[in-house]
């Protein structure tokens, strides 16, 4: 009798954890799905890059530009879930890459919350930040930028942005497999927001995009 009740508190622990892990699973048609889109949105990317007029490549880049490069996509890269917004937000200055030297490249904005995931067992936690336009008729707008243990050996030393895609009441996509370069990446003519120092990851991500050149 003794041997059944620890047999049973054995299986109730491991339901527990279980059902506690916050990496969601896909069936494999699924993931088949997410990597199709994927590639779709690549290969739009790419396009974009080599012909749109705002094209950040510098002109003799594009002639010998042959695709921006990317890890293989992995689903257990993709969380969903809400942004803890904060009750009274700091009003914080993000600093842009041109900032010094005498020049002001300060950005107004707020520490909207946080979002957080999981990761390997780890726990993680990303201060997602509003930034306020500098100019009237300007947008605000929601930013996540982060560094990782990958930043300046496999990707951008300046670290990454992801655009976070809502698909509910304060319920968010955060698929670091669209981790992405900022601009001054490929032209140092941009000024691009640095990543708060609280968005260290302690862990490689390698998912998104690598590092492209260096200037």
């Amino acid at each position: 009798m003794q041997r059944t009740a620890v047999t049973l508190l054995i299986i109730i622990t491991i339901w527990a954890c279980q059902k506690n892990k916050q990496e969601t699973t896909y069936s494999q048609k699924e993931i088949d799905s997410l990597r199709t889109a994927f590639a779709k949105y690549k290969a739009k990317k790419d396009s974009s890059f080599l012909y749109a007029s705002w094209s950040p490549l510098l002109d003799g880049d594009k002639q010998s530009f042959k695709g921006l490069h990317y890890f293989p996509y992995d689903p257990t890269w993709r969380f969903i879930g809400p942004i803890h917004e904060y009750d009274n937000p700091d009003s914080i200055l993000i600093v842009g890459s041109k900032h010094g030297k005498g020049r002001n490249d300060l950005r107004p904005a707020i520490k909207f919350g946080y979002f957080s995931f999981e990761r390997d067992g780890i726990k993680n936690k990303l201060e997602i930040i509003k930034i306020f336009p500098r100019k009237p008729e300007g947008d605000d707008y929601l930013f996540l930028g982060f560094w990782d243990d990958t930043c300046g050996r496999e990707t951008y030393p300046g670290g990454r942005y992801i655009e976070m895609k809502k698909i509910g009441e304060s319920k968010y996509i955060v698929d670091f497999n669209y981790a992405y370069n900022p601009y001054c990446a490929y032209n140092p003519k941009y000024s691009c927001a640095i990543p708060p120092l609280e968005n260290r990851l302690s862990v490689a991500v390698r998912a998104g995009e690598k590092i492209y050149k260096e200037h």
